[in-house]
């Protein structure tokens, strides 16, 4: 049995809470909201289902957080895939068996202390041990005090998961060494600089296209949610996606809220733009947004639509302001 020395962390979104774990097994201990915000948290993907329900699905975190973080002028990180299933297997084992955590990206279906129904993939957590006499692995999962443990075949499947919209090849990748940033002001400016750039911009990846115009997109559409089949269900599931699964509410502008209160106390620049006012303006929108949803989920009225559209027009405003004022003002 190999297992790592863990001081295990709790928290509110998979990947942040991944990220601050790592540093701090190399000593070091950044907040989660400094670690997602660093990491260039924020984004928006729309989703049309072939095969899964709910049919259409929303997600508001941006793709690649976590390497994004570890990324610097000297060494550039990102997911790792794998098309053999016993080479991803060997990779995970040696790498632990030299003393290194391993980010995995997973479909929590497959994790059975979660006992999900639906599946989610693109789950992140770290795997710090194993066991080959009990076939087991030992993981850190956000929410967890307690390291937990998952079969050889069960984390086989949920490394694979080939489930809408993110299909997953045995993602991961790992960190070797970290020390605490040197510049910590020019990291915050140029994280909030990249994160409203990429926003804007948009960033492609297997999961489909985040940015501000998927946003747009989804408002364009939402009147057709009213004639899916399953509805409720996909209002439901948006309504948890922004207000309930692991973000801290306000799908996740919340959390970026107290990442910019943080930026603001070590930046005279975001300090002057009262950055984390405008986001926290924008995530309670999203909260209003949210809620309108669970109200439609139950009761399908067409006044909580016609408000919900309204509410969400203005977001689209709102996010656009910050995103193009950022841009102007710090960019240069």
């Amino acid at each position: 049995m190999h297992i790592l020395d863990w001081d295990n962390i709790v928290g509110t979104h998979c990947g942040s809470v991944a990220i601050r774990n790592v540093i701090n097994y190399f000593g070091v201990n950044y907040e989660e909201e400094v670690c997602f915000g660093l990491g260039c948290g924020l984004g928006f993907f729309y989703s049309k289902l072939t095969n899964s329900k709910p049919s259409e699905v929303i997600h508001l975190r941006a793709p690649n957080m976590e390497p994004n973080f570890f990324s610097t002028e000297k060494k550039s990180y990102s997911w790792q895939l794998e098309s053999n299933p016993k080479l991803a297997h060997k990779k995970l084992i040696e790498m632990i068996k030299l003393g290194f955590p391993v980010f995995l990206q997973t479909d929590l279906y497959y994790l059975k202390y979660y006992d999900s129904k639906i599946h989610f993939p693109g789950h992140v957590l770290v795997c710090i041990g194993f066991d080959e006499k009990k076939k087991i692995f030992f993981v850190s999962d956000t929410n967890f005090n307690e390291i937990q443990t998952v079969a050889f075949f069960d984390m086989d499947q949920a490394r694979s998961s080939k489930a809408e919209p993110y299909p997953l090849s045995y993602n991961w990748f790992v960190v070797k060494e970290f020390y605490p940033f040197k510049n910590m002001n020019r990291k915050i400016e140029d994280s909030i600089v990249m994160n409203s750039q990429n926003y804007i911009k948009g960033q492609v990846s297997e999961r489909g296209i985040s940015s501000i115009f998927s946003f747009l997109e989804w408002i364009e559409n939402l009147e057709s949610w009213l004639q899916l089949e399953d509805s409720r269900i996909v209002f439901r599931f948006a309504y948890q996606i922004v207000a309930k699964r692991g973000n801290m509410g306000g799908g996740f502008r919340y959390i970026y809220a107290e990442f910019l209160k943080f930026a603001e106390k070590n930046s005279e620049k975001i300090y002057k733009m009262r950055l984390s006012h405008h986001m926290l303006h924008i995530a309670k929108s999203w909260e209003k947004g949210a809620h309108l949803m669970k109200d439609i989920s139950v009761k399908q009225n067409k006044q909580d639509f016609i408000e919900l559209k309204k509410t969400l027009i203005k977001l689209y405003s709102l996010e656009y302001e910050y995103h193009t004022n950022v841009l102007d003002t710090l960019r240069n």
